[in-house]
């Protein structure tokens, strides 16, 4: 439903100041009530030169909330809207050169009109809408990662090739299946008071620690990185650590090249790594013969072939180009 009131202003508003505004009296609509005021020279310093009009909601209670769509029309000596002056209500409703330019609309002629079509919503909330704060993220990561550097309220110790870690068997068991059965389980480790890991270096341990406490993967130096992922990869497969398993999945398939690519696919089969196998096998089947022959003819080829005769048998039909090396290994 449409409401509309009309405010007149006559020339003796003209010389108002900027910033100095004219109060309408108060009239209902949509059941609420309403005024207006009007800023003949704008309502501020970058409005000066322009005619501000705007319309306020007189409150019901605190926290009211109206929504409303308002129109505002200039109207002319008939009393009909001025097409080029319909607005929303921005505060440079109008000029007073443009004004003066109308020869129908006159300041000079007895003032002009201002109507206002106001809709109001039925729908209304008179309930207070709290401030949204800004929650930081968490820091539970960071936090545990500081446990684990401190080593406070640690209650199991490793022994890793000559050095000793200390950490938190709570923490372990809930990261790691294989963790959770030898320090909370039956088995021997349950109970010792020190662990002692074969088979592994120290550097990995403590790369796989930083990730079993903070789910991040440390910095790794360049020089050492393909080894580094590489054990770290059969460390998470060791401890059943997933997610660290497919991130050093994923970083190893971009070292894939000529001088990597028989480890690298030896490594995914013994793992079962199958997004690393396939990269591999994409990458030989991309190789012109010179790459293949530089490939099969290294040490490391000729011991994944005696190694996992399997794989090679896997290949050879999806190369399109097969050098009698490889089909030898083929007959193996």
């Amino acid at each position: 439903m449409f409401y509309f009131c009309t405010l007149t202003c006559t020339r003796h508003t003209k010389g108002s100041a900027n910033g100095r505004c004219v109060k309408s009296e108060t009239f209902l609509a949509g059941g609420r009530r309403w005024y207006v005021e009007f800023y003949p020279d704008g309502h501020g310093p970058r409005d000066a030169g322009w005619i501000s009009v705007f319309l306020f909601l007189v409150p019901a209670g605190a926290y009211e909330v109206v929504t409303t769509q308002l129109k505002i029309s200039l109207l002319d000596a008939h009393g009909k809207p001025v097409p080029s002056y319909g607005s929303w209500g921005y505060s440079r409703f109008i000029t007073r050169a443009d004004l003066g330019r109308l020869g129908h609309v006159s300041w000079e002629n007895g003032g002009f009109s201002v109507q206002f079509d106001i809709i109001v919503s039925k729908e209304t909330s008179t309930e207070y809408v709290p401030v949204r704060m800004l929650v930081p993220p968490p820091d539970i990561l960071h936090d545990l990662g500081q446990l684990l550097s401190t080593g406070e309220g640690a209650d199991v110790t490793f022994e890793v090739g000559g050095e000793i870690f200390v950490a938190h068997r709570c923490v372990l068991a809930a990261r790691s299946s294989v963790f959770r059965a030898e320090l909370l389980g039956p088995m021997k480790e349950s109970t010792s008071m020190c662990v002692h890991i074969k088979d592994m270096e120290p550097n990995v341990f403590k790369a796989l620690l930083h990730f079993i406490y903070t789910d991040s993967v440390p910095e790794i130096d360049d020089a050492d990185a393909l080894s580094m992922i590489q054990h770290l990869l059969v460390a998470a497969d060791r401890y059943g650590l997933k997610r660290l398993k497919l991130t050093c999945e994923e970083k190893l398939c971009t070292y894939i090249n000529t001088s990597t690519v028989a480890t690298t696919v030896a490594l995914a089969e013994q793992h079962a790594c199958t997004t690393l196998k396939e990269e591999c096998f994409r990458f030989l089947e991309s190789c012109n013969n010179s790459m293949l022959d530089l490939i099969t003819r290294s040490s490391d080829f000729e011991h994944l072939a005696r190694s996992c005769p399997s794989i090679i048998k896997e290949l050879i039909p999806k190369l399109p180009r097969k050098p009698p090396c490889v089909t030898n290994y083929g007959n193996m």
